[in-house]
């Protein structure tokens, strides 16, 4: 700390001390640049003095410093900081006009000699002004244990409790980092303490402050190293009993236990599915022990390293995977990217057959009332048609049925329903979900029928479909067995637990029957030709249906 210091008597402090008769205290006005600084001053740093400087050459002094008669001059124990200051300000010609170059000091002649009154002096006064650090306290205490003054004696003097007082003590020997900490703000005293069980371990002390902010950043870390420090301990125990008793104490090894080739005994079956002795097992080759648990409570588990070579079968889910599994996984997976681009490939020849069969206004006819049934029963399928294909099997843009007549309008409406089928075999394709999987082999089958060849990957993945629709008939068929088992012959079908009977099936009236075919006029020698009769059924040119662009006119 830099301060005034000489040592030569000053004049006017002499003749206050001769003065004086008794040690009683009294005030004088010293020049600042004739007192002399504590060697036991508690700050070791003044810090910035630039605006007590400006203050003090504009108004001066107004708070009394505490000196000391020592060695023929006077010795500061409290103002430091506003001695030094003010010989600064003296020194630089900053000091007010017209005021003499001193500063006001509390003379205490009954604190000369006496050390460790001056150091209480110290502590007092600067808590009761700016704070001292944490370390700086802690020196101060640590200069009145040599003294000879015990906690107790320290708590009294400075107004303190005892366990402050034995936490500020502590700091000095838990080392610079939790020095550090308290003088930053980030640890407390009464964190100190916490911290007394780590003083035999530095790099957990590190871990502890850290990156901290606050004395609760301080307690999380301080909870989670006694946590390690208790787990560690318990698993060095269990580690010795283990050795002792002939078991080899495997590493955890990594993903465990759900991703690794070792697998709990206790988890493991034999080939004849039945439980394996974990006691007779534990010492054997291949067999060890892996210590798990927290917060005290760690437990041996006894595994088996690798339970394929020994024959035995897992009990439950694993994420493992053996070699051999991996390698015929990745063969699978191989194999189904292949099937899959080949069926895509497949999917671009079988969409220009869809253009090719169905995309004229007379093919499409073939498809009209089918296309019409599809979106009364289950209109959501058609939003499954891509735009493009629909365009493609139109032959023009889908979008014209804002003005377009029934011809056209019939048109669009099967180049959606091929469309929509479509895309719900290429999603199905894919290997993508889908709530319509079972329109696929009707339809493919239907594309069979209409002179489409499958090609070697459609054809594997139509047997497929065969056989899923297969099982598919024998699940419901067993439901519907299920359902024949409430029946009662005499009662009818018993009531659900509601009370509500099931639905029986209802004809419709006669009305919404379609009409029998017309007799066949030819066999009444009446019959005209065949244009006329499918003229007179759509009075429409063909070639109208053809156009990419209707005439509107024509439309209406």
């Amino acid at each position: 700390m830099t301060a005034p210091t000489k040592t030569r008597r000053p004049r006017a402090a002499a003749k206050a001390a001769a003065k004086t008769a008794n040690n009683a205290p009294y005030l004088a006005q010293l020049d600042p640049r004739e007192l002399v600084a504590h060697p036991t001053n508690l700050r070791t740093q003044l810090g910035d003095l630039t605006e007590l400087r400006a203050s003090i050459a504009a108004s001066g002094v107004l708070q009394a410093l505490t000196v000391v008669p020592e060695d023929g001059g006077m010795r500061i124990v409290a103002g430091h900081r506003r001695a030094a200051a003010a010989a600064e300000a003296i020194v630089a010609g900053e000091w007010p006009d017209g005021q003499p170059q001193t500063v006001p000091c509390l003379v205490r002649p009954d604190m000369e000699g006496m050390a460790p009154s001056q150091v209480v002096a110290m502590l007092i006064e600067n808590d009761q002004r700016a704070d001292l650090t944490e370390s700086e306290r802690a020196n101060g205490y640590a200069q009145l244990e040599l003294f000879g003054l015990d906690v107790a004696e320290i708590a009294r003097r400075t107004g303190r409790t005892q366990v402050h007082v034995k936490s500020a003590l502590k700091l000095k020997t838990l080392g610079d980092v939790a020095t550090e900490a308290a003088d930053a703000g980030k640890l407390t005293l009464e964190d100190v303490a916490a911290l007394e069980q780590f003083e035999d371990d530095p790099k957990a002390m590190e871990r502890i402050l850290k990156g901290v902010e606050s004395g609760w950043g301080v307690r999380h870390r301080v909870q989670e190293e006694k946590r390690k420090r208790d787990d560690k301990s318990a698993t060095e125990q269990l580690t010795e009993e283990l050795t002792a008793a002939g078991v080899r104490v495997l590493k955890k090894p990594k993903d465990w236990p759900w991703n690794c080739a070792a697998c709990k005994v206790e988890d493991l079956v034999d080939a004849d599915d039945q439980p394996i002795d974990v006691e007779k097992v534990k010492t054997l080759e291949g067999f060890g022990a892996i210590i798990e648990g927290s917060y005290g409570n760690m437990r041996a588990v006894i595994v088996c390293e690798d339970p394929d070579a020994h024959g035995y079968k897992r009990t439950k889910w694993t994420q493992y995977k053996s070699p051999a599994a991996k390698v015929a996984e990745e063969l699978k997976k191989r194999e189904a990217e292949e099937r899959r681009q080949k069926l895509l490939d497949a999917g671009e020849v079988r969409r220009r057959f869809l253009v090719e069969k169905w995309g004229s206004a007379k093919a499409a006819k073939t498809l009209l009332v089918d296309a019409m049934r599809a979106a009364v029963v289950m209109p959501g399928f058609y939003d499954r048609a891509e735009e493009e294909m629909v365009a493609a099997l139109a032959g023009g843009d889908p979008r014209d049925g804002q003005t377009a007549g029934i011809d056209r309008l019939n048109r669009l409406l099967v180049a959606r329903f091929v469309a929509a089928h479509e895309g719900n075999t290429a999603t199905v394709a894919a290997g993508r979900y889908s709530n319509r999987e079972h329109l696929v082999l009707p339809w493919l089958d239907r594309l069979v029928a209409e002179g489409y060849e499958l090609s070697e990957a459609e054809k594997t993945w139509h047997a497929e479909l065969v056989e899923e629709e297969a099982e598919r008939q024998r699940a419901m068929e067993e439901e519907a067995a299920e359902r024949a088992l409430e029946y009662d012959d005499a009662e009818g079908y018993v009531e659900d637990a509601e009370g509500v009977r099931p639905i029986e099936d209802v004809h419709l009236p006669e009305g919404d029957v379609e009409p029998a075919a017309e007799p066949d006029d030819a066999a009444d020698g009446d019959a005209e030709p065949e244009a006329d009769a499918e003229a007179e059924a759509d009075p429409r040119p063909e070639a109208d249906l053809d156009a990419a662009e209707p005439d509107a006119k024509g439309d209406e």
